[in-house]
């Protein structure tokens, strides 16, 4: 099934750069605190988003990588930010002051001509990964200063500086490793290892998210350090947690590898408890004024807890998809915390969740703190339970797609139409047989040829308990900040997908789709053979989600994703007529 997909972007560099100068100058303006250890955090995310950009074009360029005079000048950079970043951490974030200058003249000294590609660094922006957890890692690894660090680009770049500063190790290289998904490999000039491999006390540090489905980028990089000559032992991983790779191992060897290197991982809980840098709990109570503040973790599904229903009627779930997340309390007040990402990610669903809420759409959010958005935990009935008169809902979902249609566009890209077909027809196919497959690669091809005029932040979810109705009979609609950044296929796309959408979830008619649309043009045109053409993309889509889903080792999850898959296949089955 085809189910996940990241979304490049094309920047200017020299943008990027007089962004990355803009947030660097800013952080003399702030008091000691949260705030500004995010700030740097934040920044140090930016600046190896450019870094890792212009490091790819050179390869991109060469075929190889290799350690240019601007990869050293980046590498510098990373590392004193990284020390900044430390400093501020281990000081429990009481440190205040300007950036060194000479920080900024070498941010200013980057050659940044023409344009650059970067991909979404999925830890940063949806798993809830922290750059202070590999400063912890690499104090407790044991390792000093007389080791090689090897960053995996993209997110690995920056995340080898960490590692490196904590050792007081110098700069680290970086590798892009090449090839298909499952089974990758370096390319790398001869000379990029340097005289490290002469140095037989030397250690090798391979710093990275992960390992993912396959653990291939990691072994990659072990197995260019075997050939050079590097011991197995001398060899040491730093990941994002402590599982091995994946079902999409290609082999045994790759699992046996990875596990015959020492690994050095440290939790997010690690890094912030209170003894060094002040925990969650702590940012959460700054932020709302509280003394008294409760956290309790609602992750993985476990926020269903919190809802006022029995077990046998709780929503499906997907926790690969969710978000990390805790129920904050105080004084009979409850609030919902969630991760929204480092970097200028938070920054963006922050703006998006008081757009949400000014329009009277969504929860009031109380702020940022490092990642986390904080919003007002909205008690009432869910819609799937509750139930409202179609009409007013068809009403209210005119309102609310329209808005988004007119006020959150933007220029960043998601799946082609090509894409969304090309999956569709492959889920399709797998759900449903070969026969059906070719049916559906038969409709698209009689369809008129179409693509969104313009993109949108999308709210991509629009099942019936992601909405919740107050006694007053008003809607609000949850979690409805970042679907359109989720690590998926989808991506941003026309408001006509969310058309598609409640056309599914709700089984319109013809009549109630019109309806629907109507409310919508009151704030922008809609191509309606766009909306049909996108039905079975979504029903496809939802089909291999809920497929994956219900791989889940639980079997009432299991249970309720394979009625979701049902639902879908049905809805194919019945627009094929077949």
């Amino acid at each position: 099934m085809i189910v996940f997909g990241d979304h490049k972007r094309t920047h200017s560099a020299e943008q990027l750069r007089e962004a990355v100068l803009a947030a660097a100058r800013a952080i003399g303006d702030l008091t000691a605190g949260l705030e500004r250890h995010a700030a740097v955090v934040d920044l140090f995310v930016t600046a190896s988003e450019l870094l890792q950009g212009l490091a790819d074009e050179e390869f991109d360029i060469a075929g190889v990588d290799s350690s240019s005079s601007r990869q050293k000048l980046g590498s510098a950079i990373l590392i004193e930010l990284s020390r900044e970043v430390l400093r501020s951490w281990q000081q429990g974030f009481a440190r205040s002051g300007a950036l060194d200058a000479s920080l900024l003249a070498k941010l200013a000294a980057i050659d940044c001509g023409g344009t650059i590609t970067t991909g979404p660094a999925e830890g940063y922006a949806l798993y809830a990964l922290y750059p202070e957890t590999y400063l912890l890692a690499a104090l407790r690894s044991g390792l000093g200063a007389n080791t090689c660090v090897i960053g995996i680009r993209s997110i690995g770049l920056g995340l080898a500086a960490m590692v490196a500063a904590a050792l007081h190790a110098p700069p680290p290289i970086s590798v892009r490793p090449i090839g298909h998904p499952f089974s990758r490999h370096i390319s790398a000039a001869p000379e990029l290892l340097g005289s490290w491999g002469d140095r037989p006390q030397a250690k090798f540090a391979i710093v990275d998210e992960g390992p993912g489905l396959s653990g291939s980028s990691f072994h990659a990089v072990i197995a260019w350090l075997r050939r050079h000559g590097i011991d197995q032992e001398r060899i040491h991983l730093f990941p994002s947690h402590r599982g091995g790779p994946g079902a999409q191992a290609p082999s045994e060897t790759v699992a046996a590898a990875l596990s015959q290197c020492q690994g050095h991982v440290a939790e997010f809980e690690d890094a912030f408890d209170g003894a060094v840098a002040p925990r969650l709990r702590d940012w959460i109570r700054h932020l709302l004024g509280k003394a008294d503040v409760e956290l309790h973790e609602i992750s993985g599904g476990a926020w269903r807890e919190c809802l006022s229903a029995p077990t046998g009627a709780w929503p499906p779930a997907f926790p690969a998809f969710e978000r990390r997340k805790f129920m904050a309390s105080s004084g009979g007040e409850r609030w919902l915390v969630k991760f929204a990402g480092l970097g200028e990610t938070g920054q963006r669903k922050l703006r998006t969740a008081k757009a949400l809420h000014e329009a009277g759409f969504g929860a009031r959010p109380a702020g940022l703190c490092h990642g986390f958005l904080v919003e007002r935990w909205l008690d009432a009935d869910r819609l799937d339970q509750g139930g409202r008169a179609r009409d007013l809902l068809i009403e209210w979902l005119g309102h609310y797609l329209g808005w988004r249609a007119a006020r959150l566009r933007t220029d960043e890209i998601g799946a082609s139409l090509d894409q969304l077909a090309r999956m569709a027809v492959q889920n399709c196919e797998e759900a449903l047989g070969e026969t059906s497959g070719h049916a559906l690669q038969t409709w698209f091809a009689r369809q008129p040829s179409s693509c969104p005029t313009r993109r949108v932040e999308i709210d991509g979810r629009l099942h019936s308990w992601e909405f919740l109705v107050h006694p007053d009979g008003t809607l609000r609609k949850t979690d409805a900040v970042d679907h359109c950044r989720s690590h998926d296929l989808i991506g941003c796309q026309g408001i006509e997908w969310d058309i598609a959408g409640a056309l599914v979830e709700y089984d319109l008619c013809a009549a109630e789709l019109s309806k629907l649309v109507g409310c919508i043009e009151q704030a922008t045109w809609i191509d309606r053979a766009l909306v049909d053409y996108l039905e079975p993309c979504y029903l496809a889509f939802q089909l291999g989600l809920w497929t994956i889903a219900g791989q889940s080792p639980e079997e009432q999850e299991r249970m309720r994703a394979t009625r979701m898959v049902e639902r879908y296949k049905a809805g194919l089955v019945r627009l094929l007529g077949c």
